[in-house]
C-alpha cells in the first residue's frame, strides 16, 4: 500500500501555533522568517503552497516570492486580518493567490490550501495549453506565408503549394512547419 506525500507548506513567519495546527492536519510545514533567503528555500524545498502570515511582509519579500513563482509555480496564500490596502494591492499584482483572515480554523485552512493547490494546477494546465495553441497558431501563420510565397513565385494554387510543403517535409524528414520556415528563410535570403 503506497502512501501519498504530505502537502509541503512553506510558512513565511515564525508561528509555532499555526505550524502545530497544520502538522496535526497532515501538512509538512517548513517555517522561515522574511530575513531568510526565501527565494532559494522555495527552490530547495519545492513547497506545494506558501503561506505568509501578517508579520508585516515587505514589498521586497513579496517580489522575491513572485519572481520565484515563475520558476517554481505554487499558490501563495496571504493570511491577514487587517493589512493596509496598498500592500494588499501590491501582493495581488505580484501574483499572491489568496487572501484570508488569519483566524481560520485548521480544517478551513486545510481546505483553502488544497483548493488553492488544485486551482494553481488547473491554471498551469491552461497556461501550457495556451502556449501550445500560440505555437500552433504561429506555425499555421508561417505555413500560410510559405504557401503565399509558393503561389506568387511558382504560380501554384493553394492546394499545390500545400502539397509542395508536405513533400518538402517528407523528403527532409521534418514537419510541415519546419518546411515552411525553410521557404521563408530562403525568401529572406533572396531579398
Amino acid at each position: 500500500m503506497s502512501t501519498a506525500r504530505a502537502i509541503r507548506v512553506l510558512l513565511v513567519s515564525h508561528d509555532d501555533t499555526l505550524t502545530r495546527s497544520l502538522e496535526r492536519e497532515g501538512f509538512e510545514v517548513h517555517q522561515v522568517s522574511e530575513s531568510e533567503d526565501v527565494y532559494n528555500l522555495v527552490g530547495e524545498l519545492e513547497p506545494d503552497a506558501i503561506l505568509i502570515r501578517p508579520d508585516s511582509p515587505t514589498r521586497d519579500s513579496l517580489e522575491h516570492l513572485a519572481s520565484q513563482s515563475c520558476k517554481h509555480p505554487q499558490p501563495t496564500l496571504f493570511l491577514h486580518d487587517k493589512l493596509p490596502q496598498e500592500l494588499r494591492q501590491q501582493a495581488l499584482s505580484l501574483g499572491v493567490s489568496s487572501y484570508a483572515t488569519a483566524e481560520l480554523t485548521p480544517t478551513a485552512l486545510r481546505s483553502l490550501i488544497e483548493i488553492s493547490i488544485d486551482h494553481a494546477k488547473r491554471l498551469q494546465a491552461v497556461k501550457r495549453e495556451l502556449t501550445r495553441n500560440q505555437k500552433t497558431l504561429a506555425e499555421r501563420k508561417q505555413i500560410d506565408q510559405a504557401k503565399r510565397i509558393l503561389w506568387k513565385d511558382h504560380g501554384m494554387n493553394e492546394e499545390a503549394a500545400y502539397k509542395a510543403l508536405k513533400n518538402m517535409a517528407m523528403n527532409g524528414r521534418i514537419s510541415v512547419a519546419d518546411a515552411a520556415r525553410k521557404v521563408l528563410e530562403s525568401k529572406e535570403k533572396q531579398a
